[in-house]
């Protein structure tokens, strides 16, 4: 089975207080999303959670992408992220925030 051209998957990856101590392992997952290019998530980033702290998105895409996210992304807008081609990046959303990619 193929993987989808772009992921991302969200999850907890430790209390917010600590980012600095912070690692790339993500502990608690919520959900996972795959959805085409220019299209917003279905899915959003969950509340701060008191045992986990603040979710996180970790993207991933099979060629070079641009991630938005917030209450309404445009990944065609001018405050977006890079994601290079097989590559797993992390983002700190704030609760509610949906998700939006397109091809570099």
């Amino acid at each position: 089975m193929a993987l989808p051209s772009f992921t991302v998957t969200c999850g907890y990856a430790g209390s917010s207080a600590a980012r600095y101590a912070s690692h790339s392992l993500i502990g608690k997952l919520v959900w996972q999303e795959a959805p085409s290019t220019g299209v917003p998530s279905t899915s959003i980033a969950p509340d701060i959670n008191d045992a986990s702290g603040a979710a996180i998105f970790r993207a991933r895409g099979a060629a070079d992408s641009w991630l938005s996210y917030g209450k309404s992304p445009n990944s065609a807008g001018a405050v977006r992220v890079a994601i290079p081609a097989n590559t797993d990046v992390d983002v700190y959303p704030e609760p509610g925030d949906k998700f939006m990619w397109q091809a570099a």
